[in-house]
């Protein structure tokens, strides 16, 4: 009976492998929801009132207009370790990517294997004609090659997988030049400050022993009591009390920018550490608008990258419900001796596609695909997630920033006051139409609002560093072309 024709079992093939295919379709999970429309509210402008509207500069710390400054950042930008470490991370990621393209080319293979034995050809010759096969030496070159046909994306996703995973690593990176930057210029805004306090209160202290030693020649003639000697010195030592945290502070903030700026303990400028005056703008402090922090910002263009990694791995999960196909050619040579390895009756070759299916095991296939789905939706809730705290960080840091410049306002209006008071309490005194008591309180509220006024300079010029930070620094430019109104992150990859 003549064999059957092998056209229905072809047919039933094809049919199974075309079910196979629909299932793997069927799999694959509709596009997760986009970003919501965000925006920056719509009381911006009064939150910003008071600022410039055009866009922080990319190097904002130079907007101070101090060479000290400007030295301590670059310094730190180019020497510090934790910099060095994101940097490191980032090369690391591009060697990846580096690996994921060199899938788009064929891999090689080149052997030689050299045996002294007996191989199945001897053993067969040796039966035919009834004789012991010898042993001797054998030499089996080869040389193979296997290229992956990306017939379903698998490859081109995980290149895009690997460089949106390499962009967000710069982004990060870009995120800790901010952080390092704004960090150095508070730290230096610090120890001017800190170092400015401590002569305010120096000199505070200085006027008090001067009344002081008013009061004590006052009492040996009879003018005063022991009671308001007494109360000049306990303002005095009230006044010397803040010294010692004044200067330990100021030599913290030193400490803190010695390691911003990757510089040895005591190895900072004799400028930087006898610094007094603190930093002050000489522009109205630019900020620009709600939507282009969202682009500028490197946390958010990190989140937005990692997002894309996260919508290309699904699909490479998606391509494993498809069979893997890859285009072979191998050649290799079985002569015994080394002058006939280029004999053609020696020499074995094999060219042809080799077709690879996982089908059996569908289920694991699908958990990782939902399991990739999973956490591309995780992605896109942190971007959401990051965008609004992006919204919220600059909002915040405007108010504080308005806040403290009326605060600071204010304190510089009464310290002027107190100064006029404490003038004339002196004269008056002198003249005998106050009591003592009177000149005292005045004093100590000069003093306290010296202080105060000083404290209010310092946190000043860190509110407006803390809104500088929140801004994003101006490391990233706004794209050319790209809507200011609206900010969307396509969750799938491009076709």
């Amino acid at each position: 009976m003549p064999n059957p024709s092998p056209k229905p079992r072809h047919s039933l093939l094809a049919l199974a492998c075309a079910g196979l295919l629909l299932g793997g379709c069927a799999a694959v999970s509709e596009p997760a929801t986009p970003p919501a429309r965000l925006s920056p509210g719509g009381d911006w402008q009064a939150l910003a009132r008071g600022t410039a509207a055009q866009e922080p500069p990319a190097d904002w710390w130079r907007l101070y207009q101090d060479p000290q400054l400007d030295h301590l950042v670059a310094q730190a930008l180019q020497h510090n370790q934790d910099l060095q470490a994101s940097l490191a991370h980032v090369d690391e990621l591009l060697a990846l990517l580096g690996q994921a393209r060199a899938q788009r080319w064929p891999a090689t293979t080149l052997s030689w294997q050299t045996f002294y034995g007996r191989t199945g050809d001897d053993q067969t010759l040796a039966q035919a004609t009834d004789r012991r096969a010898a042993s001797q030496w054998n030499q089996v070159p080869g040389f193979a090659l296997d290229y992956q046909l990306d017939l379903w994306g698998q490859v081109r996703q995980s290149i895009l997988a690997a460089t949106a995973n390499a962009e967000a690593a710069q982004a990060a990176h870009d995120q800790l030049r901010v952080n390092v930057a704004a960090g150095t210029a508070r730290a230096y805004a610090n120890a001017c400050a800190y170092a400015a306090r401590a002569a305010i209160q120096q000199h505070s202290a200085v006027t008090v022993e001067r009344s002081l030693d008013l009061t004590l020649r006052q009492r040996r003639a009879g003018l005063v009591t022991e009671l308001e000697v007494d109360r000049v010195r306990s303002l005095l030592e009230e006044t010397r009390a803040l010294l010692p945290r004044l200067q330990a502070e100021h030599q913290a903030a030193l400490e803190e920018l010695g390691v911003l700026t990757g510089s040895e303990p005591g190895h900072l400028p004799a400028a930087v550490s006898d610094c007094q005056q603190v930093p002050q703008l000489r522009q109205a402090l630019p900020v620009g608008d709600g939507w282009a922090l969202l682009r500028r910002r490197p946390d958010i263009r990190a989140a937005e990258r990692t997002l894309a990694a996260a919508g290309h791995t699904v699909g490479v999960r998606q391509a494993d419900f498809y069979p893997n196909v890859s285009f072979g050619a191998s050649i290799t040579s079985s002569a015994e001796r080394l002058h006939d390895l280029g004999d053609h009756e020696a020499i074995t070759y094999a060219v042809g596609p080799l077709i690879r299916w996982n089908f059996p095991n569908l289920l694991a296939t699908r958990a990782r695909l939902d399991g990739a789905q999973a956490h591309e939706r995780q992605q896109l809730a942190r971007f959401q997630q990051q965008a609004l705290v992006a919204l919220k960080e600059v909002r915040q840091n405007l108010a504080r920033y308005r806040g403290e410049i009326g605060h600071r306002d204010a304190l510089g209006s009464a310290l002027d006051s107190s100064r006029n008071a404490y003038r004339l309490a002196q004269l008056n005194y002198q003249a005998g139409a106050l009591d003592f008591l009177d000149v005292l309180d005045s004093e100590r509220a000069m003093v306290r609002l010296e202080a105060e006024k000083a404290e209010a300079d310092r946190r000043l010029v860190e509110r407006q560093i803390e809104l500088f930070h929140a801004l994003g620094g101006g490391w990233q430019a706004t794209p050319a072309g790209e809507p200011a109104g609206v900010i969307t992150v396509s969750t799938r990859p491009a076709q």
